[in-house]
């Protein structure tokens, strides 16, 4: 499933990204979205597709196993269909004007206010953001759009070597990955932040939504195993850090 010239081998430590030019990778790819297709799975996010992409510059390999992955499921999915998304740095995974993802999704990007020690904002035209930049395209179920609709994510992947510091111009936010730096926020402006970025994302790109951090892992010093989570904080689960009922109320009130 490696790459013959070994591009993205060892790339995360002793992890290597996947070439999906390979047969191999195409054979693995089908096997899991079949098996989770087949108990009922109706969404999957594939990845850093342009990373897992080094080898098909002109995705002839992903439109082939994604294609692969639709027919299944077109056949075996509950609805006869699966909606497929991807981490896409570039705006978009579009193949002669036609898209082969169902939506884009990427990190928030979450901007430092250095004047306001350990606190962040989102603005449009920051580093790599995706805001305003999705691409337009014809979507895998054929309706016509100027800019495909992308989610945003409390990004997780590591710390800086100055963890709690500022880090200008940095995918870190005061040295932590997105998530991590949310958890190490008191409750109040966790709740506050999450109803900040909803808003603030709609008003940037309306195209653009919040997805909300129901589970993800963390690398700040934390009691909770390494993971933040949205749930309330109570007798029975003391791991929560209460976003619940905020996420219930953006919701409710869109």
């Amino acid at each position: 499933m490696l790459n013959d010239k070994g591009i993205m081998v060892n790339h995360w430590g002793k992890s290597s990204v996947p070439d999906i030019s390979k047969i191999e990778t195409k054979l693995w790819f089908y096997f899991l979205a079949g098996s989770y297709i087949d108990i009922g799975c109706e969404a999957f996010h594939i990845g850093q597709v342009e990373l897992i992409g080094m080898n098909d510059p002109y995705k002839d390999h992903w439109a082939a196993i994604l294609t692969k992955i639709r027919e299944y499921a077109s056949k075996h999915a509950r609805r006869n269909w699966v909606i497929i998304d991807a981490h896409v740095p570039y705006g978009g995974m579009v193949k002669d004007g036609i898209s082969l993802i169902d939506f884009n999704s990427f990190p928030l990007r979450i901007k430092e206010t250095p004047e306001k020690p350990r606190e962040g904002k989102i603005e449009a035209n920051y580093l790599d953001g995706i805001y305003n930049k999705s691409k337009a395209c014809v979507t895998p179920s054929g309706w016509n759009c100027q800019h495909l609709p992308f989610l945003v994510e409390f990004d997780n992947f590591g710390r800086s070597q100055t963890p709690g510091e500022a880090t200008l111009d940095s995918h870190f936010i005061w040295g932590w990955d997105e998530i991590s730096w949310f958890s190490l926020q008191d409750e109040q402006y966790r709740n506050n932040w999450i109803k900040y970025a909803y808003n603030r994302i709609r008003q940037i790109d309306p195209n653009g939504h919040l997805q909300m951090p129901g589970n993800r892992m963390i690398t700040c010093p934390n009691e909770t195993n390494g993971y933040y989570h949205a749930n309330t904080k109570s007798e029975a689960c003391p791991v929560g850090y209460s976003q619940e009922e905020t996420i219930k109320e953006v919701w409710n009130n869109p």
